[in-house]
């Protein structure tokens, strides 16, 4: 489950990063079930059809898988809604005599829980229910008990775990802090604790604590504008992640209000793309910054729908797109008691994310240049 660890607390991290200048800090970290589904699915659902069979004989005669796992809360508790198909059989010679088979629906009903360090969140399974698809509750003792036995503990193994995670953390954020900052947030993440879990209707909603020193900036370090080689790079990420946003789009469920709101998507990446490259390759005085002008106008209407359309992509993209979408809001919000981290919404503070973007992906290209200029 590291990377469930990592992008619950890059996105919630990245978010609530403002507080840095306090000693002790406690933040809210919510978390939509849609992007848990997503990374679950992809590290424990690999069957086809997102399947995972969860319990098997040695006889090939007898199986319980799990399969198209809906997530959502209900009244305190996180609810996994499960496929359910299950076979009960003995081996009569080369073949297998079915005793008992049954299909339905699983759900179990999971209290988020802390351990009294802070340090392990865990989601132990409080109760069940099975019903087959005409809503008749499973009465087959056999089946009854092998659920309880394999499919509950399966189910219930989901935990984060912060020892485990702040190597991660501390590694996904480190390029987005500055140089100045990077000592303190490698105590601010070894000091995490977990301080509350709650499940509503949306998410989860975790309280994270963690103490910070408090450093003032030296202010805000120029960054050069992008050299030809870092800009064929740039434009080469950006298409990717437009790309994936585009057929993330297609694919989101949205309700009929929001889907008027693809159309404004669309329009407001291609305006995004288009004072982002101004922005990487031009100095700009603040008044006429085109990515101050972007964010002004613009990101508070795109940041919701691009988090909804990541939920639509593959655990491992999700968690790049999220972070990326995070960091972003990072410096949108920031900048108004400071850019206490080195980060600012402008021009200048587009290149930094852009070369720490560009080292991750292209770690072993050189990127001396001629640069780039526009006016």
């Amino acid at each position: 489950m590291s990377t469930l660890r990592t992008l619950l607390f890059t996105g919630g991290l990245l978010l609530t990063a403002q507080a840095a200048q306090a000693r002790e800090i406690n933040v809210p970290v919510p978390m939509e079930y849609g992007l848990i589904r997503s990374v679950l699915v992809n590290q424990l659902y690999t069957g086809a059809g997102e399947t995972a069979r969860v319990w098997k004989d040695g006889k090939q005669c007898s199986f319980l898988d799990l399969s198209q796992p809906q997530i959502g809360g209900e009244d305190g508790l996180v609810k996994i809604e499960n496929h359910v198909q299950a076979k009960i059989g003995t081996a009569l010679g080369n073949k297998c005599m079915t005793i008992v088979e049954w299909s339905g629906i699983l759900q179990t009903f999971q209290q988020p829980t802390l351990d009294s360090t802070g340090n392990v969140l865990s989601f132990p399974v409080t109760r069940t229910q099975a019903y087959d698809g005409n809503g008749q509750a499973l009465n087959i003792d056999q089946l009854l008990s092998l659920i309880k036995k394999a499919a509950e503990p399966k189910l219930a193994s989901l935990k984060i775990d912060l020892n485990r995670a702040r190597p991660d953390i501390a590694k996904s954020l480190l390029p987005f802090i500055s140089a100045e900052h990077s000592e303190d947030w490698h105590d601010a993440v070894n000091s995490l604790r977990f301080n509350q879990a709650k499940a509503d209707a949306k998410g989860l909603l975790l309280g994270v604590g963690y103490t910070a020193n408090d450093r003032k900036s030296d202010g805000i370090k120029s960054s050069p504008v992008l050299t030809e080689t870092e800009l064929a790079q740039w434009r080469q990420l950006w298409q990717n992640w437009q790309g994936s946003v585009e057929q993330a789009i297609e694919r989101t469920k949205l309700t009929a209000a929001d889907e008027s709101a693809k159309a404004t998507m669309r329009e407001v990446l291609e305006k995004a793309g288009s004072a982002f490259e101004q922005g990487l390759t031009g100095e700009y005085v603040a008044e006429n910054d085109p990515v101050r002008k972007f964010f002004n106008s613009s990101w508070d209407k795109l940041a919701p729908l691009l988090r909804l359309a990541s939920t639509q992509l593959p655990g491992g993209e999700n968690l790049r797109y999220v972070t990326l979408v995070a960091a972003t809001d990072l410096m949108y919000e920031l900048e108004s008691i400071g850019s206490p981290l080195g980060l600012e919404v402008s021009s200048n503070g587009l290149r930094k994310l852009a070369r720490s973007l560009i080292a991750q992906e292209f770690p072993k290209t050189k990127t001396k240049g001629k640069r780039k200029h526009q006016q």
